[in-house]
């Protein structure tokens, strides 16, 4: 005999083989002990729970002629010619092949015909809402009456899929996803039954990874056998599927509390190094933040989680140590990170960076990792800050504040702010740096956050961007965008300098106020010659006008007077409106 899949070896013959799906099977077996089965049911429910299977039990079942407590007896001659297919009055139709109208309308014609040894004609349509809606028409009126020996089965996953013209024909049945306790036990029975020596964790882990699917953990399973022979733990099962183990997940989550981004590399590298998808990775990380999720905003996950009892004191222990807002961080930022490796070809660089900045809140701009700085701030407050003790001595003995360093020469060039006037190329770039970044902004939208209303200052070799620790990104954005930035300066000047960025603690001891720049003007002659003198220093801001339209000011009498206005010209201005002056006047 030809080999056979597990999961068709060990397909269940009678209702009480169907595992997770009592409240289903029971109802079937009540209608035909009773006689008040119906002519269509709609079998719903996810991949791997038992809908096709329970459809050939209820064909054979109907059509048996010694059936037991509603199941089939699998013995007589018409069990036994549906089961080897040699009677054709049980038809099974995949509609994701077979979803045109004249497929359909070969069944309707066929179903005119009586069966020819069973007593129903029974047609199981798998994936029924792949009919196209011309099918789903051409079938509507036949199952709403079909003939009196026909009963129709449909079986799909999507059910929304359905017309609600079909669904309100039919008896619907929503199929559970099969628990993890049901999937083990019916392992169980399978090992036992084909030799197999499987431990107790190892069958925990089968049936997480089967996710409510029977037919799902079968498959794995056989998969596993196949490799490494009938004896099955829990590392081989890890070692054959390319997935990583817990304590790689309690270890990444670790490192992300602890920020060591270095060990977040260290256990990446490990997981390549042992041949491990890091899709599967980030997918299994994701699923361990939901479970720390739960021991966070409950007080029994063992009702809710499918681990062991050993595993979830564990997660308990790792939730107590990670805030709320950071598990929702970082859910959001792993998703979005296998979302994105999805399209590119070295995805293990997308994942890495994703750890990394979880592993260092302050370089996320992201709203969550702002809650997260957030929840920080507030459980300090909360909680107090605890102050050292300072030691009080006498003032005499007090040590002097320490000098702050002076930054290096590559980032700041000294200049003798003596030396420097409005017309130093770098002292232009500077005042004309809000016009400069209009420029490159209209050039390159994307750097907008880090070139608009960015504070400078000159240096000896020309300006620097300065920037807040809390901008680390946007720092690192200027510096790589430098050049364009750089090309930018120079094209407004006309000039050639250097554009260099820092952060503003770095060199605040070292700014140049470059608005007020050049020789000092003598009180005497400030009065004498104040525009002339600002015209000099500022010639961006200053207009020159006629002098003979300023007003002076006589502190004697302080009333402000314009020399140059005639007596007539005086006596114009109050004139009412629409008055006119005569010539005797």
């Amino acid at each position: 005999m030809a080999y056979q899949a597990i999961y068709r070896k060990w397909r269940p013959i009678v209702f009480e083989d169907v595992v997770g799906q009592g409240h289903i099977t029971e109802t079937l077996k009540n209608q035909l002990e009773n006689g008040r089965t119906s002519h269509a049911y709609l079998f719903c429910g996810t991949r791997g729970t038992g809908k096709t299977t329970a459809a050939k039990i209820f064909s054979r079942a109907v059509n048996c002629k010694n059936p037991k407590n509603g199941s089939p007896c699998n013995e007589c001659e018409i069990c036994r010619g549906i089961l080897d297919g040699s009677i054709m009055d049980v038809f099974e139709i995949d509609a994701a092949s077979n979803n045109g109208v004249d497929n359909i309308r070969e069944i309707i014609e066929d179903s005119k015909y009586v069966a020819t040894e069973a007593k129903y004609r029974v047609y199981i349509i798998d994936e029924v809402h792949m009919l196209s809606g011309g099918a789903f028409n051409a079938l509507l009126k036949t199952l709403e009456e079909p003939p009196a020996h026909v009963i129709f089965i449909l079986a799909t996953t999507e059910a929304h899929k359905v017309p609600q013209t079909i669904l309100s024909r039919c008896q619907r049945f929503d199929f559970k996803r099969i628990s993890p306790d049901d999937i083990i036990r019916r392992m169980r029975e399978i090992a036992m039954g084909d030799g197999l020596s499987i431990t107790d964790d190892a069958y925990e882990l089968l049936a997480r990874l089967a996710d409510g699917s029977m037919r799902d953990g079968l498959s794995i399973l056989e998969r596993c056998i196949s490799q490494v022979g009938t004896e099955l733990t829990y590392d081989k099962i890890v070692s054959v599927l390319g997935i990583a183990g817990s304590d790689s997940l309690f270890s990444t989550v670790d490192c992300i509390n602890e920020q060591n981004a270095k060990g977040i590399l260290e256990v990446i590298n490990n997981l390549m190094s042992e041949g491990k998808d890091l899709h599967i990775f980030i997918d299994n990380l994701i699923e361990h933040y939901r479970n720390l999720m739960v021991c966070k905003v409950t007080d029994t996950p063992e009702a809710l989680l499918d681990r062991d009892a050993k595993e979830v004191i564990r997660l308990k222990a790792q939730a107590e140590k990670t805030s709320f807002e950071r598990l929702s961080g970082a859910v959001s930022a792993l998703s979005a990170s296998r979302a994105e490796a999805k399209w590119v070809k070295e995805p293990r660089v997308i994942y890495e960076l994703a750890l990394i900045k979880l592993t260092r809140p302050e370089l996320n701009s992201s709203y969550d990792a702002l809650l997260e700085r957030i929840a920080a701030c507030e459980d300090k407050i909360k909680n107090g800050v605890t102050l050292a003790a300072q030691p009080t001595e006498a003032p005499e003995n007090k040590p002097e504040p320490p000098k702050k360093k002076e930054p290096s020469g590559r980032l700041f060039v000294p200049v003798d702010k003596a030396s420097l006037s409005p017309d130093t190329p770098s002292v232009m770039a500077a005042r004309k740096w809000d016009k400069t970044a209009q420029a490159i902004v209209r050039k390159h939208p994307h750097l907008h956050p880090t070139v608009m209303g960015r504070k400078v200052t000159v240096d000896g070799e020309g300006i620097i961007l300065l920037y807040d620790k809390s901008e680390a990104m946007l720092k690192k954005m200027a510096t790589t965008f430098l050049y364009q930035i750089t090309e930018a300066v120079c094209g407004v000047i006309g000039s050639q300098i250097v554009v260099k960025t820092a952060f503003l603690e770095e060199i605040e001891d070292n700014l140049i106020d470059f608005w007020n720049l050049g020789p000092a003007i003598p009180q005497e002659d400030m009065a004498q010659d104040t525009v002339d003198a600002l015209a000099d220093r500022f010639p961006e801001l200053v207009e020159m006008t006629d002098s003979s339209e300023f007003l002076e000011y006589n502190p004697e009498d302080d009333n402000f007077s314009q020399e140059e206005i005639s007596e007539d010209s005086d006596r114009e201005e109050f004139l009412e409106d629409n008055e006119m002056m005569s010539d005797d006047e």
